[in-house]
């Protein structure tokens, strides 16, 4: 007769027996799946250290052919332009690219007029300020957004040769603009700009009055009086090592007005080198009667324009 202490024996060598093989199974998995995931992870590591080396090296690449358009910019515009060019711009937007672009104009040939500023004081933020900008325009609107918008109208139809009396004097004087002369000397501004001139109009996403009642209006009232005179521009916005910059946040409106659209040319890249080289192209090939969008956003059809000579 089998004894219940034998019974015990038997059952105890029994889960000792599944234990110790379920321990060395398990121990047999467990490294393979170790080796597997550091064999990956090597992998992986291998990819990073490559992709790393490649980036650094791309960003040398850029660097290099930053320096390079920076020295060489000047001889790549150089006699390119002879026309009177009249800068136009709203405040609240990084001027440094605006800037350089006046540079390269100069450089270019271009005869500078000098940049008209719209000023935060269109922000109309104060009963004085809209009964200052109601009496320059007599009109009948106290809203600021309608003021603005009449405002650049105005402004527009007095900016070519055989329109009305301009007031841009008016719109200095009470400090809605602000005029930078080229060479810091005294401009008629009631002679500005002089017949035959280019109009550079540039802001982006957050100046400090709105597109929609400002900059944009006065280009697209321009534009109908002017065809082919005028280059609107802006740089990219907030671009980080993730996320690409903005592109196109002030021209997307004048881009999707068919009107508007066929009749000038745009810049989307103004805080780049190619840019402004560009620009300084764009607004010689409008000498030619061609307009186009350039630069590398939606919308864009090349880099650059085709400029005959």
């Amino acid at each position: 007769m089998v004894s219940f202490r034998f019974h015990l024996v038997s059952l105890t060598a029994i889960f000792v027996a599944l234990a110790l093989g379920i321990g060395i199974g398990a121990g047999v998995v467990d490294r393979k799946t170790v080796d597997f995931l550091e064999g990956r992870l090597k992998t992986v590591e291998n990819r990073a250290t490559r992709t790393n080396a490649e980036n650094d090296q791309l960003r040398a690449d850029t660097a290099r052919w930053q320096r390079f358009g920076d020295q060489g910019a000047a001889a790549f515009v150089r006699g390119k332009l002879d026309v009177p060019v009249v800068v136009v711009g709203v405040q609240g937007i990084d001027r440094k690219p605006v800037d350089a672009l006046r540079q390269l104009f100069v450089a270019s040939g271009a005869r500078l007029q000098g940049t008209v500023w719209f000023t935060s004081k269109l922000k109309l933020g104060n009963p004085d300020d809209v009964r200052s900008l109601q009496g320059i325009l007599g009109a009948p609107t106290t809203r600021p957004d309608a003021l603005r918008r009449a405002m650049a109208q105005r402004l527009a139809d007095g900016w070519l040769p055989g329109g009305p009396p301009t007031v841009l004097p008016a719109l200095r004087d009470a400090g809605f603009v602000d005029f930078e002369a080229p060479s810091g000397e005294p401009v008629d501004l009631a002679a500005m700009p002089p017949a035959g001139a280019r109009t550079v109009v540039v802001s982006g996403a957050t100046p400090e009055v709105p597109n929609a009642d400002v900059a944009a209006p006065f280009v697209t009232a321009l534009v109908a009086r002017a065809p082919n005179t005028v280059l609107a521009a802006e740089g990219g916005h907030d671009a980080t090592a993730d996320k690409p910059a903005q592109r196109a946040v002030f021209l997307r409106p004048l881009l999707s007005d068919s009107g508007t659209g066929n009749s000038l040319s745009t810049i989307d890249n103004l805080e780049d080198i190619r840019g402004r080289i560009a620009a300084v192209l764009a607004v010689a090939a409008l000498g030619e009667g061609k307009t186009g969008h350039y630069g590398v956003g939606r919308g864009a059809e090349r880099l650059v324009p085709e400029v005959g000579g």
